[in-house]
């Protein structure tokens, strides 16, 4: 006896229940492949805004080097302040060490900073 094409008899149901499964798959992957183009958009933004405020950090600490005192801005959408303050007693007119210190707060609320030592003059005060 010759079998018709077709389902067997006892799995008319087995196909709807595959392309159940199949589509719930598919939209799993569609939903955590989203996720992760917007999480690396997070990061990339994250890091982007590092890399200007380091950038911008190191142009406001080279701009003063060899200064003592106390600066501060706005610029590329960061509020950055430089500190440069000759450590004890001196000379007014001797060079000495001097811990420099920039910092920047970002609009995220994130804050960068960065601290080196560098030889200055002390503050003149008039």
């Amino acid at each position: 006896m010759r079998q018709e094409p077709g389902p067997i008899r006892g799995q008319e149901g087995f196909a709807a229940v595959d392309a159940l499964v199949a589509v719930t798959i598919l939209s799993s992957s569609l939903a955590l492949s989203l996720m992760a183009v917007q999480v690396g958009a997070r990061a990339s933004r994250s890091a982007g805004e590092t890399r200007d405020a380091e950038l911008l950090l190191r142009e406001r600490l080279e701009s003063t080097t060899g200064e003592a005192g106390v600066w501060s801005g706005h610029d590329q959408g960061l509020d950055w302040r430089v500190e440069a303050h000759v450590a004890g007693d001196t000379s007014p007119h001797r060079a000495t060490p001097c811990v420099r210190t920039a910092s920047a707060k970002a609009a995220s609320g994130r804050i960068y900073r960065i601290a080196t030592v560098d030889t200055c003059l002390p503050e003149t005060v008039g």
